[in-house]
């Protein structure tokens, strides 16, 4: 572009105003301090602001004002906070939409998941109060039983009279309410519960230990025996062993023959109190009653062993049985014993007090124990070929 030569004219450029102020060039101007005299101080802040005053509304540049300049809205489903920085106040607006940001995980945890732990657990609390209140206000439940209508059961009792039914109830027990079964009844063999796969022996057992100083014939090196009294009954059993670590096995042996015991009554020895023997008991629902330490007069099978004891060493000196065959001649004794009556019994067998049935004794009238036998071999067919004891 071409232009005169000489002075330029601001002049020249009047229709082409970027403002009508005249002293524009005043307010653009930098001073001596290389500083730009703005209408923004340092901080942004315009200079000529105008004051706010309480009630009159600023002018949005984005939208009207808000209706109501005090509240801060928050939606808690877009997750957005608006705030009128238009209210008299802006700044307490702010510090208080900047703690409803913060504390939006919270409102979205009661509003989506329920309360919070500590508020859930007030509530549970509460609720168990007035729940103890109640029972505790409740009137206490009475149940009346409900007559039987005997005559509905004749059928169950091969049509019998109503009063001997009436008699039978009267004499028996009605625990079981109803009959529960499922899809899996068909296949239950046994009960879940051992106590109830086994009889019951309905008395208690005393128990005792006893040593030989040989092994016994006929077992692997058996240098004792465990004696078993029935509290009631009088029957004894006795069962060898090589350690007294073997208790529960001969425990279980004679529960397995005679059925399980109401309750053992043994020493304080610690192989009688074991935890694998307090496990076969607590399975089985039996008691366990101990005497007191060195106080062994307190154990009933002290007291029949004393009498089984003179029977078999009258039997072996009587006999001349052989030492290592003490095994066998105890429990021989202990057999011959369980048949013969009592009169303490009432002259009744233990072995009659214990199984409630009339035992057979012509097994003792046609042998004794360390007879002579006379047996044929099998090649010579002759009578007295072989002789043997009888035991």
């Amino acid at each position: 572009m071409l232009t005169q030569g000489g002075e330029w004219d601001p002049t020249a450029l009047t229709d082409h105003m970027l403002t009508e102020c005249a002293d524009w060039v005043s307010k653009v101007k930098r001073d001596e301090d290389q500083e730009c005299d703005s209408t923004f101080d340092n901080r942004g802040e315009h200079k000529h602001r105008e004051p706010v005053r309480a009630g009159v509304p600023i002018e949005n540049p984005t939208g009207p004002p808000s209706e109501d300049p005090d509240d801060v809205e928050v939606n808690l489903h877009s997750g957005n906070i608006e705030v009128n920085f238009h209210a008299d106040d802006a700044t307490r607006e702010a510090h208080q939409a900047y703690q409803e940001v913060s504390n939006l995980n919270k409102i979205f945890d009661c509003e989506g998941k329920g309360m919070p732990d500590n508020e859930v657990a007030t509530v549970e609390e509460e609720e168990d109060e007035t729940k103890e209140d109640i029972k505790v206000n409740a009137p206490p439940v009475e149940t009346k039983p409900k007559p039987i209508d005997y005559s509905k059961c004749r059928r169950q009792f091969l049509c019998v009279p109503v009063e001997k039914i009436k008699r039978t109830f009267a004499a028996t027990t009605q625990n079981a309410a109803s009959v529960a079964c499922g899809p899996k009844a068909n296949q239950t063999l046994k009960s879940p519960n051992p106590a109830l796969n086994i009889c019951r022996r309905k008395e208690a057992v005393a128990t005792d230990s006893l040593f030989a100083d040989v092994p016994a014939v006929d077992t692997p090196g058996c240098t004792g025996a465990q004696i078993f009294v029935g509290r009631s009954s009088l029957l004894t059993d006795c069962y060898g062993f090589r350690s007294v670590s073997e208790f529960h096995n001969t425990l279980l042996d004679n529960i397995r023959e005679r059925g399980a015991m109401d309750t053992l009554i043994s020493d304080h020895a610690n192989y009688e109190m074991s935890a694998r023997v307090k496990d076969i008991l607590q399975s089985l629902m039996i008691g366990h009653w101990k005497s007191e330490p060195h106080c062994q007069h307190q154990n009933f099978a002290e007291h029949r062993w004393g009498h089984v004891k003179l029977n078999l060493e009258w039997l072996m000196s009587f006999l001349d049985v052989d030492p290592d065959c003490w095994l066998l001649a105890l429990n021989y004794a202990c057999s011959v014993m369980n048949l013969t009556a009592e009169k303490i019994l009432g002259w009744r067998a233990p072995q009659e007090v214990a199984d409630g049935e009339t035992p057979d004794i012509c097994i003792l009238l046609c042998f004794m124990f360390w007879d002579i036998v006379c047996c044929a071999r099998h090649a010579n067919k002759q009578p007295g070929s072989q002789k043997g004891q009888e035991i």
